[in-house]
């Protein structure tokens, strides 16, 4: 099994042996760019596996000498390597139309299907980002064709937005403007964010869902972000999902005909759906494990997002159990808040401890240290995992959580930040 890797994905490396134990041997493939910038990585890679590092133009046949059977990523950089090598080679997981993983075919392939309300019109100048608002209508969206995780974004609500990306923007290749879906909310608790994400395993014919997270509210600063971007920063999952059942059943119908649509096949896909009153639609699909989720999932005991999407590359179809009614084994919650100012180093002085005396807190799995770029942690204040018996001891959680995090970073703004006024004060009764 060929794994093309980079640090940042949404599996490390010792995660990946783990999860390919009884599946499969990896071998792990680096661009040369990668491997000079990261040469620990590298090392530590050919302490568990076989290592090969590539030029880009040679990775098909990189590929091929290394004689595996099928070849997978975790990282959203690698994926359309991924499927081209596995096209050269008549490995498994090539789609079986266009390119689903560009944002704009998705787009243009749903609204053939009559999948999704969503206008989107390329952009690749400054010139047609003016003729695309003459078609999309405002609010709107400026965005990557690929990239995830709020990368590169602007949202462009009125005529001052437009101006602002005319003025100050200077790359212009490879985006889209789409029109913006409508502000809804979590049917269910007021401090989750109006949409989800599903994990799915696609086979040659069929599409099983894996798992589905609520989402912790995106964290979002204006105009803060470089070349004209705004600051947009993921900020939280939680598994099983808190949908009333008859809002997860239309979920998981319209992941099931967007992928059917997109001709998805053997592979895991990350779905994120938002949520409208009496009907869903799409934000995107990622042809990789979602980031932060596999551990989420372990912590209940659940399903190997890994495995399956190693089982996947090799067109074997994975054991993926029904999704049970509830939270019978409770819930799970990554919550990761973003530092707002992205730039300099971080000023607070936190410790691993003093997160883990937070309530029901059972992971650490990063906390900026002071001194130290914020960038370094991918601008994320800290990185933790809650494990609750039931709703309303994970409600109590999240919200002394996030009260104690935004105080002990509080040389670093987050006190002041304004994400945290969606958990305080606490959470009202459960709709």
């Amino acid at each position: 099994m060929a794994v093309l890797h980079r640090r940042g994905g949404s599996a490390g490396l010792t995660e990946i042996e783990q999860a390919a134990r009884g599946v499969c041997r990896p071998v792990m493939f680096f661009d040369r760019s990668v491997a000079e910038d990261d040469p620990g990585l590298v090392r530590r890679a050919e302490e568990l596996f076989p290592v090969r590092v590539f030029a880009p133009p040679t990775l098909a046949e990189s590929v091929r000498d290394a004689e595996v059977e099928g070849v997978t990523t975790f990282h959203d950089r690698e994926v359309e390597n991924v499927t081209a090598v596995a096209s050269a080679l008549g490995l498994p997981g090539v789609p079986a139309g266009p390119n689903p993983w560009d944002k704009l075919t998705q787009r243009t392939l749903l609204a053939e299907a009559g999948l999704t309300h969503v206008t989107a019109v390329a952009v690749d100048s400054a010139h047609t980002f003016a003729e695309a608002l003459d078609k999309v209508r405002l609010p709107a969206i400026l965005k990557p064709r690929r990239g995830v995780g709020g990368t590169g974004i602007a949202f462009v609500d009125n005529t001052s937005d437009a101006d602002h990306q005319l003025r100050h923007r200077t790359q212009w290749p490879g985006l889209l403007l789409e029109s913006r879906l409508p502000p809804h909310e979590h049917p269910r608790n007021e401090w989750l964010a109006d949409y989800v994400s599903v994990e799915t395993a696609s086979t040659q014919d069929a599409h099983v869902p894996i798992a589905i997270f609520d989402k912790a509210p995106v964290s979002v600063y204006r105009r803060a972000g470089p070349d004209a971007s705004d600051v947009v920063s993921v900020t939280g999952d939680l598994t099983p999902t808190m949908l009333p059942l008859a809002v997860r059943n239309r979920v998981l119908d319209y992941v099931r005909e967007v992928l059917a649509a997109l001709r998805v096949r053997w592979c895991v896909t990350h779905t994120e759906v938002k949520l409208l009153p009496d009907a869903v639609d799409l934000i995107e699909v990622n042809g990789r494990v979602g980031g932060h989720l596999p551990r989420l999932l372990r912590a209940l005991e659940g399903p190997n997002l890994l495995t399956i999407a190693m089982s996947l590359a090799l067109a074997q179809e994975p054991n993926v159990p029904p999704l049970a009614d509830g939270a019978p084994r409770g819930y799970a919650m990554g919550l990761f808040p973003a530092f707002g100012q992205r730039a300099g180093t971080v000023h607070s002085a936190v410790t691993r401890d003093q997160l883990e005396r937070f309530p029901c807190i059972v992971r650490v799995d990063e906390v900026a240290e002071r001194g130290r770029l914020r960038r370094a942690t991918g601008y994320r204040a800290a990185n933790v995992v809650l494990r609750a018996r039931d709703e309303g001891e994970l409600t109590a959680a999240v919200t002394a959580v996030t009260a104690g995090i935004s105080a002990l970073f509080n040389a670093d703004g987050l006190g002041e930040d304004p994400w945290f006024e969606n958990f305080h004060p606490p959470a009202g009764p459960l709709r």
